[in-house]
């Protein structure tokens, strides 16, 4: 650095001097290598500390110079010293510079004026300090005077260049400019001081100026090491960026002028010469001083005009927009508000200026927005958009409008310091989506929430960790189908209104009922074991009541399925639980209220298993089929043998035909399963050995079957498949598959009859069947159902109506078929009633084909009297 050279300039011919001139070059080549080290290469603002480091090694070349010439004249030594220091201060100027923003460099005229003060200033304090209180300019040999004047000139214009950085660098680096500033005026000072001691003879003065050049040094080293670098933030924002709006920077030329009167009120105090320069360049400063007011005052008045036009744009902007704004301080209090506001509200908008926001808002609201915006609450937002808060104000009516406000929060800003909201109308956008979550959440029937309704405050008392004491009763009405077919629909709805109204007056307010289908209803109890399960006997109560309708009384039962909240229990499996829990119920008994178990879960799972093994079972052999041969008690011989499909799961074993056949149905497979066994029973059937009339085949028909409209076209297939004549096959339907709705089921019974297959009514004798439909059913065989004939050799009045039954058949021209015949008492009071037919394991139990024709050729055809007692 220039200021280096004050060690060159100051040694003298001791050794002394020699030693400190040595120690501050090694100090200067220590603060060159500070700074090149510190200054990082390729950011902005740091290369002008890698200029810095050069300046230091100039001195140094000058010093090691004289070293080796060893000039005596202390004129030649000085000139040998300083002229290798003098390109250091351009570059020491151009590095200063190179530490600030160019951007931040450009000011117009006013800069102008405000550097040329700057070089006045420091001209003249300088000159002060070269000169002394007893010489002038006058007094100097011109080789001298030319000397210092040169000296003089580049000091001032490296102090200028750091008073310049101190007021146009942003304020996170005044710090770093002001100990640079400082290094600066003790290097060049010292600088200066040591010249002009030389050359007057000053060993005291030389020394001193030793002492401001370590100083310098160390100070440079500091400034370096405290820089915190450009501001990221800064760099990137848009438009112009001076410094002279820092309040540093508006000071520093009122300060410039103020060290000028100082210095020159202090030469006159002294009684000192004041030359032929002082005078002038203090009048010079004076103009140039009142000049830079003058240019200050007329730009805040363009930036005032500016403010104040930007306001009135930014007032219109917002009186026009249809979104409130709110102002708030640090502590939220209201400080403006758009006048937009008190058209949301109707009230005036100065109403809220002044007054807490947290007081404002609706009560529920208050702990919500101070999370928001308080950061003793919670982090700070963000400066930009903090995202959207909803809130409550209150309106003139008494009623609450609802708002949703963008924030942005401006509280780290030091000229905003305040939090931002714009704030949107949504109160007729909240009605609206609260129609609309009626309409998705509520029976539009019963007015109580749907399944969906349900189902949502399910997951909230599952996910708020509700207690074990909570449960979950599922309620199904049984008789919703007799009263529909009897009065209609709209007196079913009548029904369902009545059965929530019952269920709603039985629990608890603050309890939970809800329709979540047809026939079914739920309810969210509170409590323990026994107290919900007295709840669930109080509700079968209440359903089992009668219900007075325009269009009758009717009678109607309900079970109910009842599981407890569990922790990690989710609603699919909570409603999966309570469905297992009801349908268990259900098969109980009508009126019945059951808790799930774990057994429960466990059929359900197998159910499960055995509805995703079914498809394709036919096909990877586990199905076959039996037969159980059907005797005629007249003959005492086999006419006829009933197909029977089995099913050997790999892994569960022998699955019963009622357990699978159900869920054949429920899967959509049931048709394909029961076009399988016809084809198969059929080409069997073909090939039995008979003695007399050729055996004939009854098959089981699901309704599933007949509903699918496809029985007619597989029947058809398996008769040209196997080759069996169409009379010798007996399809064995129930009674209400014969009687379902739809000409279809009629039409295709017909057409089967028409082809020479024979129809027995399978299962008569349970359900609801009825004598007087035998007259219209278009069947030719009737088949007594296995409790229909349970007790006919006990019980009198079963005998009296199985031998009416069989008189009837009989009469209509029907072939009456017993089932399940276990005992020869049955046998014998079934024969005395002239029944023409019967099967059971009293005859014979099911067998697989090769069996059955063993037995037919070794009995030839004979299983009773002779072969029952071997069976």
């Amino acid at each position: 650095m220039p200021a280096g050279t004050a060690c060159a300039v100051s040694a003298g011919t001791s050794g002394q001097g020699f030693v400190g001139d040595v120690a501050v070059a090694a100090l200067g080549v220590a603060a060159a290598a500070v700074l090149w080290c510190a200054g990082r290469g390729g950011q902005a603002g740091w290369r002008g500390w890698r200029l810095l480091a050069v300046a230091p090694l100039l001195p140094v070349v000058g010093f090691v110079a004289a070293a080796v010439v060893g000039p005596t004249d202390p004129m030649e030594l000085v000139v040998l010293r300083w002229l290798p220091t003098v390109p250091g201060y351009g570059i020491a100027v151009v590095g200063i510079l190179t530490l600030v923003d160019r951007a931040r460099l450009r000011g117009g005229a006013r800069a102008g004026v405000e550097l040329a003060l700057f070089g006045g200033a420091c001209l003249l304090v300088v000159q002060l300090l070269v000169l002394g209180p007893d010489r002038s300019w006058a007094d100097l040999r011109p080789a001298e005077g030319a000397l210092l004047a040169a000296a003089v000139l580049v000091t001032s214009a490296t102090m200028a260049a750091a008073l310049l950085l101190l007021g146009a660098v942003e304020c996170r680096r005044q710090p770093t400019a002001l100990v640079l500033l400082a290094g600066t005026v003790l290097l060049t000072a010292g600088r200066a001081l040591g010249t002009s001691a030389l050359l007057a003879g000053s060993s005291g003065a030389v020394d001193a100026s030793r002492f401001l050049v370590v100083g310098g040094l160390a100070l440079l080293g500091a400034a370096v090491l405290v820089d915190p670098g450009p501001c990221p933030e800064e760099a990137a924002r848009p438009g112009p960026r001076t410094g002279r709006s820092t309040r540093l920077g508006q000071l520093l030329p009122h300060l410039a002028m103020v060290v000028v009167l100082a210095g020159l009120a202090l030469t006159t105090l002294l009684g000192q010469r004041t030359g032929p320069v002082l005078v002038p360049g203090v009048l010079l400063c004076a103009v140039l001083a009142a000049v830079h007011r003058w240019l200050t005052a007329r730009e805040e008045q363009r930036l005032g005009a500016r403010l104040r036009r930007s306001e009135a744009c930014f007032r219109s902007l917002v009186a026009a927009s249809s979104d409130a704004v709110l102002v708030l301080d640090g502590d939220l209090r209201v400080t403006w508000a758009s006048p937009t506001l008190g058209t949301t509200l109707g009230d005036p908008a100065p109403a809220v200026t002044g007054r807490d926001l947290l007081e404002l808002v609706h009560p529920e609201d208050a702990l919500p927005v101070a999370r928001a915006l308080r950061p003793a609450v919670t982090a700070p937002l963000p400066a930009a958009s903090a995202g959207l808060l909803r809130l409550r104000l209150p309106h003139a009516d008494g009623t609450w409008r609802h708002l949703e406000a963008s924030v942005s929060d401006l509280r780290g800003d030091a000229a905003v310091g305040a939090v931002v909201l714009h704030c949107r109308d949504t109160t007729e956008r909240v009605e609206r989506e609260r129609a609309l979550e009626q309409v998705a959440f509520t029976d539009p029937l019963t007015g109580l929430p749907n399944r969906a309704g349900c189902e949502r405050v399910l997951e909230q008392a599952l996910a708020a960790g509700a207690a074990p004491a909570a449960s979950l009763l599922l309620v199904e009405l049984d008789g919703l189908a007799e009263v529909r077919e009897d009065a209609g629909r709209e007196v079913v709805s009548t029904v369902l209104v009545e059965v929530g109204r019952r269920l709603r007056a039985t629990v608890r307010s603050a309890e939970l009922v809800a329709r979540v289908g047809g026939g079914a209803f739920a309810v969210l109890a509170e409590g323990g074991a026994h107290a919900v399960d007295l709840l669930a006997d109080r509700c079968l109560s209440v359903l089992e009541q009668p219900l007075d309708t325009r269009a009758g009384v009717f009678d109607l039962a309900a079970n109910v399925g009842v599981v407890a909240l569990e922790a990690g229990l989710g609603v699919g499996e909570l409603l999966t639980r309570a469905e297992l829990a009801v349908r268990a119920a259900a098969a109980s008994g009508t009126g019945t209220a059951l808790r799930y178990r774990p057994a429960l879960g466990s059929a359900a799972a197998r159910r499960a298993r055995l509805r995703d093994d079914l498809p394709g079972a036919w096909h990877r052999g586990e199905l076959s089929v039996l037969f159980q041969p059907v005797v005629s008690l007249e003959e005492q011989r086999v006419t006829g043998v009933e197909a029977l499909l089995r099913w050997r799961h790999p892994e569960l074993g022998e699955v019963p035909p009622a357990e699978f056949v159900p869920i054949a149905e429920r899967a959509g497979v049931v048709g394909e399963l029961q076009r399988w066994a016809l084809e198969r029973a059929a080409a069997v059937a073909l090939t039995l050995p008979c003695t007399g009339a050729p055996l004939q085949l009854g098959v089981n028909i699901s309704a599933s079957h007949v509903a699918a409209r496809t029985l007619v076209g597989d029947v058809v297939s398996a008769l040209r498949t196997s080759g069996l004549p169409p009379e010798r096959l007996i399809l064995e339907i129930t009674e209400a598959t014969v009687l379902a709705e739809g000409d279809h089921v009629a039409a295709d019974v017909e057409a089967l009859r028409l082809m020479g297959v024979h129809v027995a009514l399978d299962d008569f004798g349970t359900g609801h069947s009825s004598l007087a439909h035998l007259t219209r059913l278009p069947i030719d065989v009737l088949k007594l159902d296995r409790s229909f004939v349970a007790r006919v050799d006990r019980d009198p009045k079963s005998r009296a109506l199985c031998e009416s039954v069989v008189t009837i058949g009989r009469a209509l021209g029907l072939d009456v078929v017993a089932e399940g015949v276990e005992t020869p008492g049955q046998l014998g009071v079934l024969r005395g009633a002239g029944c023409g037919f019967a099967q059971g394991f009293l005859l014979a139990r099911p067998m697989p084909a090769g069996e059955l024709t063993d037995l037919l050729c070794d009995g030839a055809g004979l299983l009773w009297p002779g072969l029952v007692g071997s069976h």
